[in-house]
């Protein structure tokens, strides 16, 4: 097969070995396994991870990729954080949500880290986007970085958290109350209080 046949046939800019089977079906499968490792040399497929290949001339979001590597996903933690403004330092990794196991990948588009979070708090983002809401990034954050977080002042300017009149709180304690988690509603209190927001409130 040739890469212009691909690319014609291929209506996906990410896609599997064994989608590029179905599209090249009269080539055979040693055949098109060598010629996906001679286009990956050649810099006209770019390898993702182990079988799955992405068209190096289409422009592609970081949320095509990131739903392609792994799913189900969704983006959180303090990739989201940074981008609401909650947190300043932008971080090296996308990071990521998902019921599956952690995983982290390389690619040629920056490293994908996947943070295992139990079935019962994959809620709290954009289908579309894979965005999570502010609260539940927020969320995020504290329940799985729980062991080393203390519900303190100082330590949450040391974290230097920003802009949490952002935040609902009421809508994060809503939220807070699916994960079934004393700690994290001891850690949100505590990020309320240094908000200086009225527990009434």
């Amino acid at each position: 097969m040739q890469l212009k046949q691909l690319k014609r046939q291929m209506k996906k800019n990410i896609f599997t070995k064994q989608e590029a089977q179905l599209v090249a079906f009269g080539t055979a499968p040693n055949t098109l396994k060598l010629q996906l490792h001679q286009w990956v040399r050649s810099g006209e497929l770019v390898s993702l991870k182990r079988g799955l290949y992405a068209f190096s001339d289409r422009d592609m979001s970081k949320t095509e990729i990131a739903r392609a590597l792994y799913s189900p996903c969704y983006i959180s933690l303090e990739y989201t954080l940074n981008v609401y403004g909650l947190i300043p330092d932008v971080p090296f990794s996308m990071t990521l949500v998902t019921p599956k196991a952690t995983r982290i990948f390389d690619t040629p588009y920056g490293r994908f880290e996947y943070r295992k979070i139990k079935q019962e708090a994959f809620f709290g983002f954009d289908p579309e986007t894979l965005i999570a809401e502010r609260e539940k990034a927020l969320l995020d954050y504290l329940y799985l970085n729980s062991k080393q977080l203390v519900p303190e002042p100082a330590y949450w300017r040391e974290l230097r958290l920003d802009n949490l009149d952002d935040i609902d709180f009421g809508k994060a304690e809503h939220f807070a109350q699916r994960f079934g988690s004393k700690k994290l509603m001891k850690l949100l209190r505590g990020v309320k209080e240094y908000a200086g927001i009225d527990q009434a409130g």
